[in-house]
């Protein structure tokens, strides 16, 4: 059996369905990609200005040959989206930690039995995680710039590994997207500017982390929106009918799908811990969090929220928020 083969046959053990192989370099073509995002401004300041820190591998391993792709599956309820809500994503256990623990156990696999070196990433470095997943034939693009597989659609988390073994490549997949441009007009905020290019600075998700003060016109985009934005996917026709992920970690506490808007807004630093910190939104902090929740009370057009807002201690990170909410509800009434 190749290694190759053996990996896969590993993964599959270790319950990972969707795993790929491809070079240790990106293509011409992603790189002029990238030149065009950062050329035109659609990066936000989550990701690196630094072209270069994407691009060359070899500053992580200078002899590195492939990188070894993951995707695991997260989609496990419907979410109730007439109430503030939590995306998809930022449901159940944070993602970083449980794919994290899935590629350090294929890295072990691969130290134990082939001496090789590896690192591996989540989410959370310059690399390209759907590039490489592209590049693996993990999925397609989809015009949204989300990763599209077969049995998930776009509902998936990704990981890699980068090692100094040579692995056969995969083949990547080509778009079926085809004249489907549902993802593109379903955007509330117009954020996909062109086919497979996001202006990520006008994204929701991005809006929903942004720490700095959020403009009115923001906070009425964010609708119900606590944290994250599933629309484009959401609209997606590779996305009915797609299979529930298994992965028991992401499926959702009651304190995470069923907001108490009223314990939320007071939660103390140790309750916030044991919860929502728990989450991939946790990291965002609770004073984000609480402020979006704010946001969301007052575009809810239910006045049954009223007396939590007035209720609620005005600091000065919030104050401004509680009184724009108040204004919008008791407009309603």
């Amino acid at each position: 059996m190749s290694i190759k083969n053996e990996i896969i046959q590993f993964s599959k053990s270790i319950g990972i369905e969707y795993i790929g192989f491809c070079g240790a370099e990106y293509t011409e073509d992603f790189i002029k990609r990238l030149n065009y995002s950062y050329l035109h401004n659609y990066n936000c300041e989550f990701q690196t200005t630094e072209i270069k820190k994407r691009i060359n591998i070899k500053e992580y391993m200078k002899d590195a040959k492939t990188f070894i792709s993951i995707a695991l599956p997260y989609k496990t309820i419907e979410i109730n989206k007439t109430k503030p809500y939590f995306s998809k994503s930022s449901l159940g256990k944070d993602y970083h930690i449980v794919v994290k623990n899935k590629l350090k156990l294929i890295e072990n696999f691969l130290q134990n039995n082939y001496n090789a070196k590896t690192i591996s990433f989540v989410d959370t470095s310059p690399m390209h995680d759907r590039e490489i997943a592209y590049m693996s034939g993990i999925g397609f693009y989809g015009k949204n710039s989300t990763l599209i597989t077969e049995k998930y659609g776009s509902y998936v988390f990704l990981g890699e590994i980068l090692t100094n073994l040579y692995i056969e490549p995969s083949t990547p997949k080509p778009s079926l997207c085809g004249q489907c441009n549902k993802c593109i007009t379903a955007c509330p905020v117009g954020a996909i500017k062109e086919d497979y290019y996001i202006d990520a600075n006008k994204c929701l998700s991005y809006i929903t982390q942004k720490k700095d003060d959020l403009s009115e016109e923001e906070q009425e985009q964010l609708g119900l929106r606590i944290y994250g934005c599933d629309t484009c996917q959401d609209v997606c026709p590779f996305n009915k009918g797609v299979q529930i992920s298994n992965i028991v970690d992401f499926l959702p506490e009651d304190w995470n799908i069923n907001i108490n808007e009223e314990v939320f807004m007071n939660l103390s630093n140790s309750e916030f811990n044991k919860t929502f910190k728990t989450t991939s939104a946790g990291w965002r902090g609770k004073k984000v969090l609480q402020r979006n929740l704010v946001i969301a009370m007052g575009n809810s057009k239910k006045s049954i929220y009223l007396d939590i807002l007035k209720s609620l201690n005005q600091n000065e990170y919030l104050e401004k928020y509680i009184k724009n909410a108040i204004k919008k509800l008791e407009v309603k009434e």
